[in-house]
């Protein structure tokens, strides 16, 4: 009897070593099977030609190449030259960096904030537009890199829709608001300002 025992229970350790032994082989064949397919993604991904705006951005800003796509994405999807007023504009705004963490501290006690320097007055009225318009955001901070190119991006487009902004007039209402622009204007007899002048310098630097 003991003797059947033991060979019923050698015969059930060796079924159960047997299926452990195969449910390890499948489970090893199907994560093979996993990294084969996502390496073919990846060889995939790096066979699809990048648009050359983006490596272009990328190679001026130095950022990675997730947020240089977004920047031209947001770009072209508001009617926005990237080389001629966008990027010129963060260029001054931003003293050469092409930094989203920086804050500028103002006498009137307010601040402009981020790669396109949003102040606090206009911050609002921007939230307001994109969340119009159903735009998500892990965060609304003006410190978020992807808010606040959406948000730069998205006051360029109006200026230039709808108040028909082009060069200097667009430059300098950009940073001095569309009413200071104006009465700057009146009182010189023309939209080119130490601001809008900057711009051009710096967009022209980009053809070279």
């Amino acid at each position: 009897m003991r003797k059947y025992v033991l060979v019923t229970l050698i015969v059930i350790l060796f079924v159960i070593l047997s299926v452990s032994q195969i449910q390890s082989q499948i489970k090893a064949e199907e994560n093979e099977k996993i990294i084969k397919n996502k390496q073919k993604v990846i060889d995939i991904e790096q066979t699809q030609p990048v648009n050359p705006d983006i490596l272009k951005v990328q190679y001026i800003t130095n950022w990675d190449l997730e947020i240089a796509e977004y920047f031209v994405n947001e770009a072209n999807s508001r009617g926005v030259k990237i080389f001629e007023e966008c990027l010129p504009i963060i260029a001054i705004e931003t003293g050469h960096t092409y930094r989203f963490d920086l804050i500028h501290y103002n006498k009137n006690r307010t601040t402009d904030q981020g790669l396109f320097q949003i102040n606090d007055i206009l911050y609002s009225t921007l939230v307001k537009s994109l969340k119009a318009e159903g735009r998500e955001f892990d965060s609304w901070n003006r410190l978020n890199p992807e808010f606040n190119i959406s948000a730069g991006m998205y006051w360029l487009g109006y200026l230039k829709s709808n108040h028909q902004l082009e060069g200097h007039r667009l430059f300098s209402s950009y940073n001095r608001g569309i009413s200071g622009a104006k009465y700057y204007a009146s009182r010189h007899g023309s939209y080119e300002t130490e601001y809008s002048r900057k711009v051009y310098v710096v967009r022209s630097s980009y053809r070279m």
